[in-house]
């Protein structure tokens, strides 16, 4: 995999290969110029982590691109939820990737292209980026671990596009602007409703999540790395 004189990257940086004399290659870092002896094997991992995360940003990023633009008349929600154990990514309809559809009563109504973002009351944070992707279908609400007191209701399917690993470590309610839903932080918030937003506003939540969820990517595998090394 590697060559002398080839350029690659690690989690400190790109470095050059100097010399390769296995089970180890000397190699010399671009940005300081310092020089270190690296172990081949987990570096070939930690390359093709590098690489395969290039890759899957790039199809994420494109993926996004193609939904907002088959989705032209698509609307934008923030979607509340209520987790009273905020240590477990686990709600009514959030393993089944569904949401329930607001009541017929609602001014809101969803359809297939749909975008929402997830916010949890109890931590006052946004930690997750969806899109509906298909028409709804009826069921009873006990299916999803719901307990509104109806025996049928409106499912939508959703695709989670970017996720917090946790509810605590999203995008915090203090840290954005939001220009659709200027009063927001002040609003009294109901769990399973739907706010409209605009689709800037969106975006711009969306890019914090998907940083988010970028981030603490990179920092597992950098743990997992340095445990690696230390063995």
């Amino acid at each position: 995999m590697f060559e002398v004189n080839g350029v690659y990257a690690n989690r400190k940086g790109e470095y050059t290969v100097l010399e390769i004399n296995p089970p180890k290659m000397r190699v010399r870092f671009t940005e300081d110029g310092s020089e270190a002896e690296l172990k081949i094997e987990l570096q070939a991992r930690i390359w093709e982590n590098i690489a395969a995360e290039y890759e899957a940003r790039a199809a994420s990023r494109s993926a996004r691109a193609a939904k907002r633009g088959l989705s032209s008349n698509a609307s934008h929600f923030i979607k509340i939820i209520s987790v009273p154990a905020v240590d477990e990514m686990n709600f009514p309809g959030w393993p089944e990737r569904v949401v329930m559809a607001p009541p017929a009563d609602s001014d809101v109504s969803l359809q297939s292209g749909d975008r929402l973002i997830f916010y949890a009351l109890e931590t006052q944070t946004f930690f997750a980026v969806a899109t509906i992707t298909g028409e709804p279908i009826e069921a009873n609400p006990k299916e999803y671990f719901f307990t509104v007191p109806v025996e049928t209701a409106e499912f939508y399917p959703i695709d989670i596009d970017a996720v917090s690993s946790k509810l605590d470590k999203g995008a915090d309610i203090d840290s954005v602007e939001l220009e659709s839903q200027p009063r927001f932080k002040r609003l009294r918030l109901e769990a399973e409703a739907f706010y409209p937003i605009n689709e800037d506003d969106f975006e711009l939540l969306a890019e914090a999540l998907t940083e988010v969820a970028e981030d603490e990517e990179e920092e597992e595998e950098e743990e997992e790395d340095y445990e690696e090394e230390d063995e």
